[in-house]
């Protein structure tokens, strides 16, 4: 989060100015209807989506589909997920668990820490992989790039400040931007799944968390919670990690 502008939600309010309608919006549709349970043998009728061995998993939502958003394996519907995000990037999920005919998935619907459930349903999901992944190290200021298992870019952060701590946890990235952006954010962004629950008195920014570039300093405990970094580091993130890249934040 950056010091006066943080965003995104970064909200990266993308919309007007891209940034400048703060806030992040939710396009989930909460449903209340809870399903029955499936008996075993109408699920082995039912078609699985394989997921790939290699790689990160992920789970794309195919062109106009939607998906309902479980609580649990055949629990409870709490949302749905439309085939793009409220920035209009492709939505798609890291698997950070699988269950069977189903995939727990982190997702900025649920709060932070919590999976949501997706039935691996191939008519509406369409699997895939990711080679890249992001680690943050809050308390050394240090993020790093891995692809394929190898350290490719290591870079200095800012990260929230003691009053509006940046959430640690396991997230993903759900959009990236680059270009005509608040000059707070630098050249580019990546939204994540993560959301700031100590948001300052009186802010009207969003609630969400991104990795964004900053014109400022780097290597402090400064921003309202989002992750700032150089540009040239904001921008190799954005060339190497697209969304559905798993990001886990340590202290």
């Amino acid at each position: 989060m950056d010091s006066r502008a943080w965003g995104l939600g970064l909200a990266v309010a993308i919309a007007a100015s891209i940034l400048a309608a703060g806030g992040c919006g939710s396009d989930s549709e909460p449903v209340v209807a809870v399903p029955q349970a499936e008996t075993e043998a109408e699920a082995k009728r039912k078609p699985i989506l394989k997921l790939p061995d290699a790689g990160n998993a992920t789970v794309q939502v195919r062109d106009d589909r939607r998906v309902e958003l479980y609580d649990s394996p055949n629990g409870k519907v709490i949302g749905k997920a439309r085939d793009e995000t409220e920035w209009g990037s492709p939505t798609v999920f890291a698997v950070q668990r699988t269950k069977g005919r189903w995939a727990g998935v982190p997702t900025a619907e649920f709060e932070n820490g919590r999976l949501a459930w997706v039935r691996l349903d191939p008519r509406r999901l369409r699997a895939g992989s990711v080679a890249a992944e992001i680690e943050v190290d809050l308390s050394d200021f240090n993020a790093k790039l891995i692809v394929s298992g190898e350290v490719k870019r290591s870079f200095t952060v800012a990260v929230g400040m003691p009053t509006a701590p940046t959430p640690t946890g396991r997230f993903a990235v759900t959009d990236t931007f680059r270009g005509d952006l608040n000059p707070a954010y630098g050249c580019c962004a990546v939204a994540l799944t993560a959301r700031q629950t100590r948001l300052p008195s009186g802010w009207f920014g969003g609630d969400r968390i991104a990795i964004h570039g900053t014109p400022g300093p780097v290597g402090g405990e400064i921003s309202h919670g989002c992750v700032r970094a150089r540009d040239p580091d904001v921008n190799e993130l954005i060339e190497t990690a697209p969304p559905g890249t798993p990001v886990t934040i340590r202290q």
